[in-house]
C-alpha cells in the first residue's frame, strides 16, 4: 500500500523515541521552517519558494526563522556549536 494508509506523525515520533530524541510541538511545521530557512541562505527567495510550493509572503509570516547563528553574526561572534536538551 506504500504510503497511503500510513499516519506519518505516528511513524516520525516513532522514529525520533528509538533514536532518544523527545518529540516537539507542531513537528512537521517545525522541520519546513528550519529547511525553509537554510535554502533561503543559498537560494533567492523566489526560487526556494517554487520549490516548497508557497508564497514569500506566507513563508517570512510563517517558515522563516531567525536563528542562533544571526545574532551571533550581528555580534560579531564566532560561530559555537552547543548542545541544546531541549524537553
Amino acid at each position: 500500500m506504500g504510503w497511503k494508509n500510513s499516519n506519518l506523525r505516528t511513524e516520525m515520533t516513532r522514529l525520533l523515541r528509538r533514536a532518544g530524541v523527545s518529540g516537539w510541538p507542531r513537528l512537521f511545521h517545525s522541520m519546513r521552517a528550519s529547511r525553509q530557512t537554510e535554502l533561503r541562505r543559498e537560494f533567492p527567495l523566489h526560487v526556494v519558494c517554487s520549490w516548497l510550493s508557497n508564497s514569500p509572503r506566507i513563508a517570512q509570516q510563517s517558515y522563516l526563522l531567525v536563528t542562533e547563528d544571526d545574532f551571533a553574526k550581528a555580534a560579531g561572534v564566532a560561530k559555537v556549536m552547543v548542545a541544546v536538551n531541549r524537553r
